[in-house]
């Protein structure tokens, strides 16, 4: 089973409600890549909870990459700012 529908039937199991952009993220250069490919799949909530550092966020946008995220190879730089930025340890 993938991991998104692990993700996802966990989540369905504790009265989890999506996370609406404008809530969850916080204006910067980046955000709207980050809104349109990160919920092509699942919620903002695994994004805006996670503390990671730009290599770590490095390491998962390419896994979500090679899961079929619809993120072109010349936005991973600012998609990864963006995360570290605002969602850095």
């Amino acid at each position: 089973m993938p991991i998104r529908s692990i993700l996802a039937l966990s989540l369905s199991f504790i009265g989890f409600h999506p996370v609406d952009a404008e809530d969850a993220l916080p204006q910067g250069e980046g955000r709207d890549i980050v809104e349109y490919v990160c919920s092509q799949c699942h919620d903002l909530l695994p994004v805006t909870q996670a503390s990671k550092t730009s290599e770590q966020w490095r390491h998962l946008v390419t896994m979500m990459m090679n899961q079929g995220a619809p993120l072109e190879a010349y936005e991973v730089d600012t998609v990864v700012r963006y995360l570290a930025e605002h969602f850095g340890p």
